[in-house]
């Protein structure tokens, strides 16, 4: 019997890859929903509660808008955020993969905004939430975990903007 162990770059790769996605589902998912709350008839309990949001105006940088229009307005702002940050990290690792294969940088990034997301999300949100910034933070922190690829993975010359890349390589002439 024989165990494989993966390579970092593939660890970072999925990992970059399924927290974009998650990113992605749980931005989209959230759009749609507040979309059918917005169409749909809400729940007896909560309606009071919309009408009363509704009513209330209040004053933001000289612009009048109801607590009603604020909360949907936060919410679908947060939602494109989301789905955008997440298409974004699906962006660079097809166009930018060295910045997943080669440093943390992008990790480390998705890291300062998901642990402060997670735990707001833990705190005032709903489950599904919870548990799609839950796995995308547990795959960071597991691609976080493994050590770092180096060059030996991806050589400079597949690099651009590489001292050694196809480019860069000819010397430049010799004046004098």
């Amino acid at each position: 019997m024989t165990t494989q162990t993966s390579s970092p770059r593939s660890v970072r790769s999925i990992a970059t890859a399924v927290t974009g996605w998650l990113f992605v589902v749980t931005g989209t998912g959230h759009a749609l929903l507040v979309g059918a709350g917005a169409l749909l008839e809400p729940p007896e309990v909560e309606r009071g509660v919309r009408q009363a949001m509704a009513g209330t105006s209040v004053t933001v940088a000289g612009l009048d808008r109801t607590l009603w229009e604020l909360f949907q307005g936060f919410s679908l702002v947060m939602a494109v955020m989301l789905a955008g940050f997440g298409a974004l990290n699906l962006l660079v690792l097809r166009r930018a993969p060295q910045l997943v294969h080669q440093t943390r940088a992008l990790l480390w990034l998705d890291a300062a905004v998901l642990l402060p997301v997670l735990l707001v999300s833990v705190l005032l949100l709903p489950p599904p939430p919870i548990l799609l910034l839950g796995l995308a933070a547990s795959a960071v922190a597991l691609a976080l975990s493994r050590p770092d690829v180096g060059d030996a993975a991806m050589p400079d010359a597949a690099v651009p903007g590489t001292r050694t890349s196809a480019v860069q390589d000819e010397a430049p002439a010799q004046v004098g």
